[in-house]
């Protein structure tokens, strides 16, 4: 108790000292508690997280190759991929004993009416040059709408369309955006006509079943021409692309359809053997694999992967800076003192419990920061990250708790001992200097 009484006493003798020492200790130890969980949180999500895709796969041309698009140019349907060309890269792909399913997409411009006209773009050209104004798309399944290049979709009034197409009714349903409704004054239920893309004089109804709205950014940049706009698109089942002339075999120019087959893969691991089955059957310069799956799951954890980044910055600085101001802290409690070591081992006091007292001076402070540092930093993580990386959980599991402990506790030791050494160093032979000493 003597040794308790005496450390508690010195600290409140220099209360600013013992509360900058806590609150550096708190600091240091919460930043390495939430550093590491946020730097767990990436390593498992860039790691097992990513691993555990299920990718769905699609073939397209590469961003080079979109760059030198020009959308009234119909000699750019050379670069759409063929029924022909994608049983190739399927055929090469089972060739490695790799099992998937399939889904696809067709899309073809149409043009606009008196009832449907389009939202127009910022250099239009004629419709004889750009196939129309309007874009549709014809859907196989609604697994299609996951890897639709334009972004997905959510329903905000009426209901999504029939994929099955078996009512007739059915061929005639679409889904147009929320921007073009709104210019043409459309509702649910309302009729519009649509011109075929080759020809004007050739027209069929749709009838509206839904109005969506895009939950993806547009990635895109603003559109030359309307066709071009993401909300200009009508989507639709695949039975009615097909059953109003769309996917025609012998079109020609805008006419022809971009097929766009999805492949829906088990793993990362079998969407890697895909591309390579793919690549190695001839996949064209201008094409390449890739995947909105994986796109959209590493756009989702980038902020975490920044939050990590700026972590690891942020922990080094935290150690070296917080170390440093304990250390001096340390020295600064142990300045001067040599009178008061000399003047207890004068009165017959050990240096073991001078050694003592010194250190518990130190670890008072010091582990109670850490201690108050460590239960902040076991609550607070997983909000705070949550709240800096976008909503990606950053909760420390136990491990990472008993390793801030563990290495709170040996700082706190190291520094104790820093104070204990100064005890055991001091040489008897300065008995006779110390009133000189406490003087200065």
């Amino acid at each position: 108790m003597f040794v308790l009484k005496n450390a508690w006493m010195s600290l409140e003798r220099h209360p600013w000292r013992s509360i900058t020492t806590v609150l550096i200790a708190l600091v240091v130890a919460f930043a390495t508690l939430f550093g590491w969980s946020v730097q767990a949180a990436e390593t498992t999500a860039a790691g097992p997280g990513e691993q555990a895709l299920k990718p769905a796969a699609a073939i397209r041309p590469t961003a080079a190759t979109l760059a030198k698009r020009n959308g009234a140019d119909a000699s750019w349907t050379k670069h759409y991929l063929s029924w022909d060309d994608y049983t190739k890269y399927a055929t090469a792909a089972q060739s490695t004993n790799l099992q998937f399913s399939y889904t696809f997409l067709e899309s073809a411009p149409v043009r606009q009416s008196s009832s449907l006209t389009a939202i127009a773009g910022s250099a239009d050209q004629p419709a004889s040059k750009t196939g129309g104004e309007l874009t549709m798309t014809g859907l196989y399944t609604a697994d299609a709408l996951q890897d639709n290049e334009a972004g997905q979709i959510r329903i905000v009034s009426g209901k999504a369309i029939d994929y099955t197409g078996q009512a007739e009714a059915n061929r005639h349903e679409a889904l147009i955006s929320q921007a073009l409704a709104t210019k043409n004054h459309l509702k649910v239920g309302d009729k519009v006509t649509v011109g075929r893309p080759g020809d004007a004089t050739k027209t069929f109804t749709l009838t509206v079943r839904g109005i969506y709205a895009y939950t993806t950014p547009d990635a895109s940049a603003p559109a030359k021409l309307a066709k071009d706009n993401r909300d200009n698109t009508i989507y639709t089942g695949y039975y009615a692309f097909n059953s109003n002339g769309l996917d025609a075999n012998n079109a020609k120019g805008w006419a022809i359809p971009d097929l766009n087959i999805v492949f829906k893969l088990s793993s990362m691991g079998d969407y890697r053997q895909f591309t390579k089955a793919v690549k190695a059957a001839g996949l064209r310069a201008t094409h390449e694999v890739s995947s909105s799956t994986v796109t959209r799951y590493r756009a989702s954890i980038a902020p975490l992967a920044d939050l990590a980044h700026c972590m690891r910055l942020g922990l080094l600085i935290a150690w070296i800076v917080g170390g440093l101001l304990l250390l001096a802290l340390v020295i600064l409690n142990l300045r001067n003192r040599g009178g008061e070591i000399g003047t207890g081992l004068v009165i017959g006091v050990s240096r073991g419990r001078l050694g003592w007292q010194f250190m518990l001076e130190v670890l008072m402070p010091t582990v109670a920061g850490a201690a108050i540092g460590i239960l902040a930093g076991a609550f607070a993580s997983g909000p705070l990250g949550s709240a800096l990386a976008s909503g990606h959980a950053t909760a420390p599991d136990a491990g990472i708790i008993w390793h801030t402990i563990g290495w709170s506790a040996l700082a706190a030791v190291v520094l104790a001992v820093i104070a204990l050494v100064r005890v055991f160093l001091f040489q008897t032979t300065t008995l006779f200097t110390t009133r000189e000493e406490a003087a200065r």
